[in-house]
């Protein structure tokens, strides 16, 4: 009865710490995060801040950078294999936007939608592409 007992507690132990121990993904997540607020990403999660995303998954991480573009007011969301623009449609019409969306089809398929603001260019994306994905996405993002 007393050798169940050990068993019972040894058995809770281990499974404590194997709790409190990192994955290997939430390692690798954690790594990537830390890069990429190095090179000058704001992380949060796309269920909070005052960006107004239409997609509600929350497996994806709003990923912010400065705007250094002349765009300071659009938002795309992916369909399919293209961005296509949300708002504001009368960009639609304008001179540039042939440009801005060849420009958009070479951001990479692991972005779900893209917000361009005065200030910053927030995107949703899967974070399980990796760091190198990170930098062709922000290289195509920062097209003007």
């Amino acid at each position: 009865m007393e050798l169940i007992i050990v068993f019972i507690v040894l058995f809770f132990l281990i499974g404590t710490v194997g709790i409190a121990l990192p994955s290997k993904s939430s390692k690798k997540i954690s790594s990537l995060r830390m890069e990429a607020s190095r090179t000058g990403f704001k992380i949060t999660s796309s269920s909070f801040g005052n960006l107004s995303f239409k997609n509600k998954d929350l497996s994806l991480v709003n990923y912010q950078i400065k705007n250094t573009t002349n765009l300071k007011e659009a938002h795309f969301i992916r369909d399919k294999d293209d961005l296509i623009l949300y708002s504001p449609l009368k960009l639609k019409y304008s001179k540039e936007y042939d440009e801005i969306n060849n420009k958009l089809k070479e951001v990479s398929n692991f972005v779900h939608e893209v917000i361009f603001s005065n200030a910053s260019i927030a995107f949703l994306w899967e974070e399980k592409a990796g760091i190198e994905e990170l930098n062709k996405i922000r290289e195509s993002l920062e097209f003007f």
